[in-house]
């Protein structure tokens, strides 16, 4: 019985001697979606990325999606990796266990991220069997979120056990999507759920807002219809900034680089770089 009092004293020393607190206190930030290829991981990427170059910030990116496409995005700029935890195993630890173990520096300047993680969609199912399933994102970010400015979480494309704990882990949501019926629908379908953890599970995540993306500007009759629905239903919600079709954010995604390196005066940049601002705005 001694035996097993120490070794959970041992855990609570051993995790505040690990992890010393940093003299920051970041704003961590979901962007998160319930329907995929609307630019979620994208957004997730350059958004992250003008934090750092723009502001100046420190920021962390989180890749929440088995698929791995944050590290994709970025692939020219991070290291080869291996032999550390994995972001799966700091989930699922019977022992309190940070996003520190498992961050990695990238090649953009203040910007780094937690690598690829195949196994997440197998911790999907076996963070039900948690005590405290929905929390275990937050605890795992309590010494973490003193050593950046910004956290990014980039959710999977669903509301399962992973977007509920980023949203609990989260100051504010982002929520993208473009001007098709069933993007929109999904959008509203999250809002919903947003309320939802905060009525029930008492929590108070912000919605930083609604931001359009993939707008066809030669569409302008059709999307100016749907921009007048989404507006009388959502109002402010909506952000001014709208993400364009643009050809430079997918060749930029193939050549693993964010849109500021790979094509820094093309359009997809400039309202990359608009949406930053805003959202600093919006924060602020």
């Amino acid at each position: 019985m001694r035996n097993l009092i120490s070794h959970g004293l041992r855990k609570l020393v051993r995790n505040e001697d690990r992890y010393p607190t940093g003299d920051r206190k970041a704003k961590v930030i979901s962007i998160a979606t319930v329907k995929g290829g609307v630019g979620k991981t994208t957004t997730s990427v350059n958004l992250a990325c003008g934090l750092a170059r723009f502001e100046e910030a420190k920021v962390l990116l989180v890749d929440l999606d088995s698929q791995g496409h944050c590290s994709t995005s970025l692939r020219d700029s991070l290291p080869t990796i291996g032999g550390q935890a994995s972001l799966s195993q700091v989930l699922l630890s019977e022992e309190p266990q940070e996003l520190l173990d498992v961050c990695v520096t990238s090649g953009v300047r203040r910007l780094d991220i937690t690598p690829n993680d195949p196994d997440l969609g197998e911790a999907e199912g076996r963070i039900s069997q948690k005590i405290g399933k929905e929390f275990l994102l937050r605890d795992a970010l309590k010494f973490t979120r003193t050593h950046y400015d910004y956290i990014i979480l980039d959710c999977p494309p669903n509301k399962g056990n992973l977007t509920l704990n980023a949203l609990l882990a989260s100051d504010s949501v982002l929520i993208p999507t473009d001007l098709s019926p069933l993007s929109v629908q999904g959008a509203d379908e999250l809002l919903g759920t947003v309320m939802t953890v905060n009525e029930r599970l008492n929590h108070n995540v912000d919605i930083l807002g609604v931001v359009l993306t993939r707008v066809d500007a030669r569409n302008s009759t059709m999307n100016q219809t749907m921009l007048d629905q989404i507006k009388d239903a959502w109002g402010e919600l909506v952000l001014d900034t709208q993400i364009g079709i643009n050809t430079q954010l997918a060749k930029a995604q193939l050549a693993g680089k964010p849109i500021f390196d790979f094509a820094e005066k093309s359009r997809g940049a400039q309202h990359y770089r608009a949406l930053t601002e805003e959202v600093v705005r919006r924060l602020d």
